[in-house]
């Protein structure tokens, strides 16, 4: 075991010393081929690499990367002139080339984020060698969330939500769509960097927690190289705040008159609470009144407090039932009668004014 160690210590620094002598040696006058290419992580990715301009034999293509996880140039694969290949560490590279033809190419698999760098492609000839760089990008998408909170009302200016643009490589670009609330809200966008080298980028929305924003929409949006289309996260800003304006009004009369309590508050109320003044309060059940409408019994003002975790409200419902349908009646003839009178009384008076303008005349 030892002696295998120390052969491959004893080539590994005779194929260093041949390298960097050849290194000097550039020929002239070949072209390689070969671009730049991207990965999405856990991908695989071919690194092509061809070598043409040339009827020179090759010895040898070896192929070198410099990456996040090892800045420091090293080997990973070697070809000889016979196609045989020597594998230099764990990584998974599979030789998809030629040698007889001069093609160099590889295929990387499982790329991760730290596989991100430069690999060389290096052609070596009795003569000397040529060498192509290569630039391996491995893209990471992101994940986008937007952060539920929930914030009770007030003046000062705090975060409202955050949206978060996890582990994306490059950093993915974030930005919110306010609309109407441009003005009143702004936005804090930072980015922090992982070992790995990805890097989460997070973006909150500012500003004071007033009522008048509760159940406001806006929407995060995530953008990347990665994804085929704009990421947007809807989220609807939720404030908590007391009752603040009671309203009471009537809700289907039927043959019982049902009034409603209406309130003004996040969250809705825990518990409501009729009471009639000077008196024993009517059937209720919520945030409804039941009143017996043909009664005049329960005539009178109640009180509807309605209340939630941060406070409490009240309104007032005054009620005057005039009895039964006969005496509605009764008051329906009364004010046409009167209305009769009123005008039979106008037009007298109109006429009697003329006639005493025409004897005048005469």
């Amino acid at each position: 075991m030892h002696l295998l160690i120390w052969r491959r210590n004893v080539f590994d620094l005779f194929f260093g010393l041949f390298l960097i002598d050849l290194k000097c040696n550039s020929i002239t006058g070949v072209k390689i081929i070969g671009h730049d290419t991207s990965v999405k992580k856990g991908g695989n990715i071919t690194l092509f690499c061809h070598l043409t301009e040339t009827e020179e034999n090759l010895t040898h293509i070896v192929w070198q990367k410099q990456t996040r996880e090892n800045p420091k140039q090293e080997t990973f694969l070697i070809i000889d002139k016979d196609g045989k290949t020597e594998h230099k560490n764990d990584f998974k590279v599979k030789f998809i080339g030629n040698i007889k033809e001069k093609n160099g190419s590889v295929q990387l698999l499982g790329m991760t984020l730290l596989d991100d760098g430069i690999y060389t492609c290096i052609f070596i000839f009795p003569s000397g060698q040529n060498q192509m760089n290569i630039n391996v990008i491995v893209l990471v998408p992101p994940v986008g969330n937007v952060s539920r909170k929930t914030h009770v009302s007030g003046h000062v200016s705090i975060i409202l939500a955050s949206c978060v643009a996890f582990n994306g490589w490059p950093a993915a670009e974030i930005f919110w769509r306010l609309g109407a609330l441009n003005d009143s809200l702004r936005t804090e966008t930072s980015y922090s960097e992982h070992t790995d080298g990805s890097v989460t980028a997070v973006s909150h929305i500012l500003g004071a927690p007033s009522k008048d924003l509760n159940q406001k929409k806006i929407q995060c949006v995530v953008k990347h190289s990665t994804l085929t289309k704009e990421l947007e996260l809807d989220y609807v800003i939720n404030i908590h705040y007391p009752p603040e304006l009671v309203v009471i009004s009537p809700d289907d009369p039927t043959q019982t008159q049902e009034y409603l309590c209406s309130v003004d508050c996040n969250p809705t109320p825990t518990s409501y609470l009729w009471v009639k003044v000077n008196g024993s309060t009517p059937r209720s059940d919520s945030n409804k009144l039941f009143i017996p409408k043909s009664s005049s019994d329960f005539n009178g003002v109640y009180i509807c407090t309605a209340s939630n975790q941060y406070g409490s409200a009240s309104g007032v419902l005054y009620v005057n039932n005039t009895g039964s349908t006969d005496d509605c009646w009764l008051l329906l003839g009364l004010v046409f009668s009167c209305a009769v009178l009123w005008i039979s009384l106008a037009y007298i008076l109109s006429s009697g004014g003329k006639n005493a303008s025409c004897s005048t005349l005469k």
